[in-house]
Protein backbone atom coordinates (compact mmCIF):
# COMPACT_ATOMS: atom_id res chain seq x y z
CA UNK A 1 0.00 0.00 0.00
CA UNK A 2 1.58 3.26 -1.18
CA UNK A 3 0.24 6.41 0.47
CA UNK A 4 1.82 9.53 -0.99
CA UNK A 5 -1.11 11.97 -0.98
CA UNK A 6 -3.57 12.44 1.88
CA UNK A 7 -6.91 14.23 1.70
CA UNK A 8 -7.87 15.70 5.09
CA UNK A 9 -11.56 16.47 5.53
CA UNK A 10 -12.56 18.98 8.21
CA UNK A 11 -11.80 22.64 8.75
CA UNK A 12 -11.60 22.66 12.55
CA UNK A 13 -8.62 22.60 14.89
CA UNK A 14 -7.91 18.89 14.34
CA UNK A 15 -8.09 19.14 10.55
CA UNK A 16 -5.88 22.23 10.58
CA UNK A 17 -3.24 20.69 12.82
CA UNK A 18 -3.13 17.41 10.91
CA UNK A 19 -2.77 19.26 7.63
CA UNK A 20 0.13 21.32 9.00
CA UNK A 21 1.85 18.37 10.63
CA UNK A 22 1.46 15.81 7.84
CA UNK A 23 2.50 18.29 5.14
CA UNK A 24 6.07 17.85 6.40
CA UNK A 25 6.26 14.53 4.54
CA UNK A 26 3.13 14.15 2.42
CA UNK A 27 1.19 15.96 -0.25
CA UNK A 28 -1.93 17.31 1.45
CA UNK A 29 -5.33 18.18 0.02
CA UNK A 30 -7.34 19.91 2.73
CA UNK A 31 -11.11 19.84 2.21
CA UNK A 32 -13.15 22.36 4.22
CA UNK A 33 -16.92 22.82 4.16
CA UNK A 34 -17.33 26.59 4.05
CA UNK A 35 -16.35 28.66 1.00
CA UNK A 36 -15.88 31.66 3.28
CA UNK A 37 -13.50 29.69 5.52
CA UNK A 38 -11.56 28.42 2.53
CA UNK A 39 -11.21 31.94 1.15
CA UNK A 40 -10.00 33.25 4.51
CA UNK A 41 -7.49 30.43 4.86
CA UNK A 42 -6.14 31.03 1.37
CA UNK A 43 -5.95 34.79 1.95
CA UNK A 44 -4.23 34.70 5.35
CA UNK A 45 -2.70 31.19 5.33
CA UNK A 46 -4.12 30.74 8.83
CA UNK A 47 -7.30 29.28 10.30
CA UNK A 48 -8.30 32.32 12.40
CA UNK A 49 -11.24 30.73 14.20
CA UNK A 50 -9.76 27.38 15.18
CA UNK A 51 -5.96 27.61 15.05
CA UNK A 52 -5.01 31.28 14.62
CA UNK A 53 -1.38 31.11 15.75
CA UNK A 54 -0.14 28.64 13.14
CA UNK A 55 0.60 29.29 9.49
CA UNK A 56 -0.88 27.00 6.86
CA UNK A 57 2.01 26.01 4.56
CA UNK A 58 1.70 27.16 0.95
CA UNK A 59 2.09 23.58 -0.27
CA UNK A 60 -1.27 22.58 1.27
CA UNK A 61 -4.01 22.76 -1.34
CA UNK A 62 -7.28 24.02 0.18
CA UNK A 63 -10.63 23.28 -1.47
CA UNK A 64 -14.34 22.92 -0.74
CA UNK A 65 -14.83 20.43 -3.59
CA UNK A 66 -14.67 16.97 -2.05
CA UNK A 67 -14.52 15.16 -5.39
CA UNK A 68 -11.60 17.30 -6.54
CA UNK A 69 -9.86 16.97 -3.21
CA UNK A 70 -10.12 13.18 -3.29
CA UNK A 71 -9.33 12.75 -6.98
CA UNK A 72 -5.65 11.82 -6.60
CA UNK A 73 -5.59 10.96 -2.89
CA UNK A 74 -4.28 7.65 -1.59
CA UNK A 75 -6.00 8.05 1.79
CA UNK A 76 -8.91 10.07 3.20
CA UNK A 77 -8.44 11.33 6.78
CA UNK A 78 -11.71 12.49 8.36
CA UNK A 79 -11.29 15.17 11.03
CA UNK A 80 -14.88 16.31 11.57
CA UNK A 81 -17.17 16.06 14.60
CA UNK A 82 -18.95 12.72 14.89
CA UNK A 83 -22.25 14.41 13.97
CA UNK A 84 -20.93 14.81 10.41
CA UNK A 85 -19.13 11.48 10.24
CA UNK A 86 -21.70 9.42 8.33
CA UNK A 87 -22.38 12.08 5.70
CA UNK A 88 -18.66 12.71 5.13
CA UNK A 89 -17.82 9.01 4.82
CA UNK A 90 -20.77 8.65 2.46
CA UNK A 91 -19.42 11.47 0.30
CA UNK A 92 -16.00 9.78 0.20
CA UNK A 93 -17.59 6.48 -0.81
CA UNK A 94 -19.52 8.18 -3.62
CA UNK A 95 -16.54 10.13 -4.94
CA UNK A 96 -13.84 7.46 -4.58
CA UNK A 97 -15.18 3.94 -3.95
CA UNK A 98 -12.55 1.79 -2.26
CA UNK A 99 -10.38 4.69 -1.06
CA UNK A 100 -8.99 3.91 2.42
CA UNK A 101 -10.62 6.02 5.14
CA UNK A 102 -9.15 6.84 8.54
CA UNK A 103 -10.84 9.12 11.07
CA UNK A 104 -9.53 11.20 13.95
CA UNK A 105 -12.90 11.99 15.55
CA UNK A 106 -13.55 10.29 18.89
CA UNK A 107 -17.12 9.36 19.74
CA UNK A 108 -20.04 7.13 18.86
CA UNK A 109 -22.69 7.29 16.14
CA UNK A 110 -25.08 10.01 17.38
CA UNK A 111 -28.30 8.20 16.58
CA UNK A 112 -27.44 4.58 17.33
CA UNK A 113 -24.63 4.74 19.88
CA UNK A 114 -22.64 2.30 17.74
CA UNK A 115 -18.91 2.50 17.09
CA UNK A 116 -17.96 4.65 14.11
CA UNK A 117 -16.41 1.58 12.47
CA UNK A 118 -19.86 -0.04 12.38
CA UNK A 119 -21.23 2.94 10.45
CA UNK A 120 -18.19 2.97 8.15
CA UNK A 121 -18.59 -0.72 7.36
CA UNK A 122 -22.19 -0.12 6.27
CA UNK A 123 -21.36 2.92 4.14
CA UNK A 124 -18.10 1.98 2.44
CA UNK A 125 -17.59 -0.52 -0.37
CA UNK A 126 -17.00 -3.99 1.12
CA UNK A 127 -13.30 -4.61 1.67
CA UNK A 128 -12.40 -0.92 1.96
CA UNK A 129 -9.62 -0.33 4.50
CA UNK A 130 -10.89 1.90 7.30
CA UNK A 131 -9.94 2.70 10.86
CA UNK A 132 -9.33 5.14 13.69
CA UNK A 133 -6.43 7.44 14.55
CA UNK A 134 -6.37 8.09 18.29
CA UNK A 135 -4.19 8.86 21.28
CA UNK A 136 -2.88 11.87 23.22
CA UNK A 137 -2.62 14.59 20.58
CA UNK A 138 -3.99 18.10 21.09
CA UNK A 139 -4.15 20.25 17.96
CA UNK A 140 -1.77 22.88 19.30
CA UNK A 141 1.04 20.40 19.87
CA UNK A 142 0.52 18.68 16.53
CA UNK A 143 0.69 21.98 14.66
CA UNK A 144 3.74 23.14 16.64
CA UNK A 145 5.63 19.97 15.85
CA UNK A 146 5.94 18.84 19.48
CA UNK A 147 7.11 15.21 19.61
CA UNK A 148 3.81 13.29 19.69
CA UNK A 149 2.83 9.62 19.64
CA UNK A 150 -0.54 8.36 18.38
CA UNK A 151 -1.98 5.00 17.39
CA UNK A 152 -3.94 3.79 14.37
CA UNK A 153 -6.17 0.71 14.22
CA UNK A 154 -7.86 -0.60 11.09
CA UNK A 155 -10.09 -3.41 9.86
CA UNK A 156 -7.22 -4.68 7.70
CA UNK A 157 -4.27 -6.92 8.46
CA UNK A 158 -1.02 -6.05 10.19
CA UNK A 159 0.84 -5.01 7.04
CA UNK A 160 -1.86 -2.59 5.86
CA UNK A 161 -2.20 -1.05 9.32
CA UNK A 162 1.56 -0.61 9.54
CA UNK A 163 1.54 1.04 6.10
CA UNK A 164 -1.04 3.56 7.31
CA UNK A 165 0.95 4.17 10.51
CA UNK A 166 4.11 4.79 8.50
CA UNK A 167 2.32 7.15 6.13
CA UNK A 168 1.06 9.25 9.03
CA UNK A 169 4.46 9.40 10.77
CA UNK A 170 7.20 12.00 10.44
CA UNK A 171 10.00 13.55 12.48
CA UNK A 172 7.56 14.98 15.05
CA UNK A 173 4.72 12.44 14.89
CA UNK A 174 5.21 8.75 15.62
CA UNK A 175 2.18 6.56 14.88
CA UNK A 176 1.96 3.01 16.20
CA UNK A 177 -0.20 0.26 14.70
CA UNK A 178 -2.79 -1.45 16.91
CA UNK A 179 -4.92 -4.50 15.95
CA UNK A 180 -7.77 -3.55 18.31
CA UNK A 181 -10.09 -1.30 16.29
CA UNK A 182 -12.91 -1.76 18.80
CA UNK A 183 -10.84 -0.96 21.86
CA UNK A 184 -9.08 2.05 20.34
CA UNK A 185 -12.44 3.61 19.50
CA UNK A 186 -13.99 2.89 22.90
CA UNK A 187 -11.05 4.35 24.81
CA UNK A 188 -10.87 7.41 22.56
CA UNK A 189 -14.56 8.14 22.99
CA UNK A 190 -15.11 7.46 26.67
CA UNK A 191 -12.09 9.40 27.93
CA UNK A 192 -14.00 12.56 26.92
CA UNK A 193 -16.67 11.70 29.49
CA UNK A 194 -14.07 11.41 32.23
CA UNK A 195 -12.41 14.64 31.07
CA UNK A 196 -15.71 16.36 31.91
CA UNK A 197 -15.48 14.73 35.34
CA UNK A 198 -11.90 16.01 35.74
CA UNK A 199 -13.05 19.55 34.95
CA UNK A 200 -15.88 19.23 37.47
CA UNK A 201 -13.43 18.07 40.13
CA UNK A 202 -11.14 21.06 39.63
CA UNK A 203 -14.08 23.42 39.32
CA UNK A 204 -15.36 22.23 42.71
CA UNK A 205 -11.96 22.90 44.26
CA UNK A 206 -11.20 19.27 45.06
CA UNK A 207 -7.56 18.24 44.94
CA UNK A 208 -5.34 15.65 43.32
CA UNK A 209 -6.64 12.86 45.59
CA UNK A 210 -10.06 13.18 44.00
CA UNK A 211 -8.69 13.33 40.48
CA UNK A 212 -6.51 10.24 41.03
CA UNK A 213 -9.46 8.29 42.44
CA UNK A 214 -11.67 9.32 39.54
CA UNK A 215 -9.12 8.37 36.87
CA UNK A 216 -8.43 4.99 38.48
CA UNK A 217 -12.09 4.12 38.65
CA UNK A 218 -12.61 5.48 35.13
CA UNK A 219 -10.04 2.97 33.89
CA UNK A 220 -11.94 0.23 35.73
CA UNK A 221 -15.26 1.25 34.13
CA UNK A 222 -13.64 1.30 30.71
CA UNK A 223 -12.23 -2.18 31.27
CA UNK A 224 -15.75 -3.49 31.85
CA UNK A 225 -16.99 -1.77 28.70
CA UNK A 226 -14.11 -3.17 26.64
CA UNK A 227 -14.93 -6.67 27.81
CA UNK A 228 -18.61 -6.27 26.91
CA UNK A 229 -17.77 -5.05 23.39
CA UNK A 230 -14.93 -7.54 22.80
CA UNK A 231 -12.20 -4.94 22.89
CA UNK A 232 -8.73 -5.93 24.07
CA UNK A 233 -8.02 -5.10 27.68
CA UNK A 234 -4.36 -4.40 26.86
CA UNK A 235 -5.50 -1.34 24.87
CA UNK A 236 -6.15 0.40 28.20
CA UNK A 237 -2.44 0.72 28.91
CA UNK A 238 -1.64 2.06 25.44
CA UNK A 239 -1.76 5.45 23.78
CA UNK A 240 -5.50 5.47 23.13
CA UNK A 241 -6.11 4.30 26.69
CA UNK A 242 -3.92 5.60 29.50
CA UNK A 243 -2.11 8.06 27.22
CA UNK A 244 -5.26 9.84 26.10
CA UNK A 245 -6.86 9.62 29.56
CA UNK A 246 -3.80 11.27 31.09
CA UNK A 247 -3.69 14.08 28.52
CA UNK A 248 -7.38 14.90 28.35
CA UNK A 249 -8.17 14.58 32.05
CA UNK A 250 -5.10 16.56 33.07
CA UNK A 251 -5.14 19.61 30.83
CA UNK A 252 -7.27 22.71 30.66
CA UNK A 253 -6.77 22.67 26.88
CA UNK A 254 -9.36 19.91 26.72
CA UNK A 255 -12.76 21.14 25.55
CA UNK A 256 -14.52 18.52 27.64
CA UNK A 257 -12.52 19.53 30.71
CA UNK A 258 -13.59 23.14 30.13
CA UNK A 259 -17.23 22.08 30.00
CA UNK A 260 -16.81 20.33 33.35
CA UNK A 261 -15.22 23.42 34.88
CA UNK A 262 -18.13 25.56 33.69
CA UNK A 263 -20.74 23.15 35.06
CA UNK A 264 -19.03 23.10 38.44
CA UNK A 265 -19.28 26.89 38.51
CA UNK A 266 -23.03 26.70 37.99
CA UNK A 267 -23.00 27.65 34.30
CA UNK A 268 -25.89 25.97 32.41
CA UNK A 269 -24.76 23.39 29.85
CA UNK A 270 -26.15 25.28 26.86
CA UNK A 271 -24.27 28.42 27.83
CA UNK A 272 -21.07 26.48 28.52
CA UNK A 273 -21.17 24.94 25.06
CA UNK A 274 -21.98 28.27 23.42
CA UNK A 275 -19.06 29.95 25.18
CA UNK A 276 -16.74 27.10 24.24
CA UNK A 277 -17.37 27.62 20.54
CA UNK A 278 -16.14 24.11 19.72
CA UNK A 279 -17.67 20.65 19.82
CA UNK A 280 -17.23 18.80 23.14
CA UNK A 281 -17.83 15.18 22.14
CA UNK A 282 -18.03 13.98 25.73
CA UNK A 283 -21.47 15.56 26.23
CA UNK A 284 -23.09 13.36 23.62
CA UNK A 285 -20.90 10.37 24.46
CA UNK A 286 -21.98 10.41 28.13
CA UNK A 287 -25.61 10.04 27.16
CA UNK A 288 -24.98 7.38 24.55
CA UNK A 289 -22.67 5.30 26.68
CA UNK A 290 -24.98 5.33 29.69
CA UNK A 291 -27.84 4.12 27.52
CA UNK A 292 -25.77 1.30 26.07
CA UNK A 293 -24.37 0.34 29.47
CA UNK A 294 -27.81 0.21 31.05
CA UNK A 295 -29.15 -1.95 28.23
CA UNK A 296 -26.23 -4.35 28.64
CA UNK A 297 -26.48 -4.44 32.44
CA UNK A 298 -23.09 -2.77 32.90
CA UNK A 299 -22.54 -0.68 36.01
CA UNK A 300 -20.72 2.60 35.27
CA UNK A 301 -21.37 4.91 38.23
CA UNK A 302 -18.87 7.60 37.21
CA UNK A 303 -20.19 7.92 33.68
CA UNK A 304 -23.73 7.94 35.04
CA UNK A 305 -22.84 10.73 37.49
CA UNK A 306 -21.44 12.86 34.65
CA UNK A 307 -24.62 12.27 32.67
CA UNK A 308 -26.78 13.31 35.64
CA UNK A 309 -24.80 16.54 36.00
CA UNK A 310 -25.11 17.26 32.28
CA UNK A 311 -28.86 16.73 32.46
CA UNK A 312 -29.20 18.83 35.61
CA UNK A 313 -30.58 15.90 37.61
CA UNK A 314 -27.98 16.30 40.35
CA UNK A 315 -25.32 18.83 41.27
CA UNK A 316 -21.63 17.84 41.25
CA UNK A 317 -21.54 17.74 45.04
CA UNK A 318 -24.66 15.59 45.21
CA UNK A 319 -23.13 13.15 42.73
CA UNK A 320 -19.88 13.03 44.68
CA UNK A 321 -21.78 12.31 47.90
CA UNK A 322 -23.72 9.50 46.22
CA UNK A 323 -20.54 7.95 44.80
CA UNK A 324 -18.79 8.06 48.17
CA UNK A 325 -21.81 6.47 49.88
CA UNK A 326 -21.89 3.40 47.66
CA UNK A 327 -21.49 0.03 49.36
CA UNK A 328 -17.90 -0.82 50.20
CA UNK A 329 -16.56 -3.65 48.07
CA UNK A 330 -13.33 -5.38 47.14
CA UNK A 331 -11.27 -3.56 44.53
CA UNK A 332 -10.87 -6.80 42.59
CA UNK A 333 -13.43 -9.35 41.57
CA UNK A 334 -13.22 -12.62 43.47
CA UNK A 335 -11.70 -15.36 41.35
CA UNK A 336 -14.08 -18.08 40.24
CA UNK A 337 -13.39 -21.32 42.09
CA UNK A 338 -13.01 -23.23 38.86
CA UNK A 339 -10.64 -20.71 37.32
CA UNK A 340 -6.92 -21.53 37.22
CA UNK A 341 -4.63 -19.45 39.42
CA UNK A 342 -3.14 -16.42 37.71
CA UNK A 343 -1.25 -13.29 38.59
CA UNK A 344 -3.12 -10.16 39.66
CA UNK A 345 -3.58 -7.86 36.66
CA UNK A 346 -5.09 -4.48 35.91
CA UNK A 347 -7.86 -6.31 34.09
CA UNK A 348 -9.14 -7.73 37.38
CA UNK A 349 -10.25 -4.29 38.52
CA UNK A 350 -14.00 -3.74 38.81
Amino acid sequence: MTLREIAIIGGGALGSSLAINLSRRKEIRWIVRSSADAAEILRTRTNPHYLPDHRIPDAIHVTTDIAAGLASADLALVATPTAAFASVVGAVADARPGLPVIWGCKGFCPRTGELLSAAAAEILTPGTVHGALSGPGFAEGLASGDPTALVVATNAGKESTLAVAEALSNESLRVYANPDLIGVQICGAIKNVYAIAAGIIDGCGWGVNTRAAMMTRAIAETRVLLKAWNGKRSTLVGLSGFGDFHLTCGSRQSRNYQVGMALASGVPLARALETLGHVAEGVQTARLICGRAEAAGIEMPLARAVNEILDGVRSPRECAAALMARDIRSEKKPKAKSAPARNSRLTDLV
